[in-house]
């Protein structure tokens, strides 16, 4: 529902709409990519729910901002990350512009960037674990120790000693 102008009758004909429950939320999204076969998979707002959501799926999604250093650090090691992983079927390794799109669910929150997820298949809305502890750690260990530690995160899914406890993570 997009009016030309906005008067009396297109106030009377939102609320109505908004009543019936007609309304469809505005979600800020990129175009749909038309080729996303590579080893990370673009999300943006149009597909959120369908790739991240997924519930037949293990997802780690990377939330990013282009300008972000850190971000842009993170890019090759991700990439890695996602063809080491491209043979795993049930396993998504996915990223986000965060700038230029929005997530669906107030269940991924994003405060600094890169921010990363990741959501087992069993509970979409309930597990989820911010694994952007795991990035400023392997940093500090410097690039020899990186890969390993989250291989070794993705791989038991649980949180090493001496790693602050994270949602949904196992000590």
């Amino acid at each position: 529902m997009e009016p030309t102008e906005f008067d009396a009758d297109a106030l009377r004909e939102f609320v109505t709409a908004f009543k019936e429950g007609k309304l469809k939320p505005v979600i800020k999204s990129q175009p749909v990519p038309k080729n996303n076969k590579g080893p990370v998979k673009v999300v943006v707002g149009k597909t959120f729910e369908d790739i991240v959501l997924d519930p037949s799926k293990d997802v780690l999604i990377e939330f990013y901002a282009p300008w972000c250093g850190h971000c842009k650090q993170l890019e090759p090691v991700y990439t890695a990350l996602g063809k080491k992983y491209s043979s795993h079927k049930g396993l998504v390794i996915a990223k986000m512009d965060t700038t230029a799109n929005e997530a669906k669910s107030d269940h991924y929150k994003v405060d600094g960037f890169p921010t990363t997820y990741f959501a087992p298949s069993e509970d979409k809305k309930k597990k989820k674990l911010c694994l952007r502890e795991i990035w400023t750690r392997t940093q500090q260990a410097g690039p020899a120790r990186r890969q390993p530690r989250v291989q070794y995160h993705l791989d038991t899914r649980v949180c090493p000693a001496g790693w602050r406890q994270m949602p949904g993570a196992v000590a």
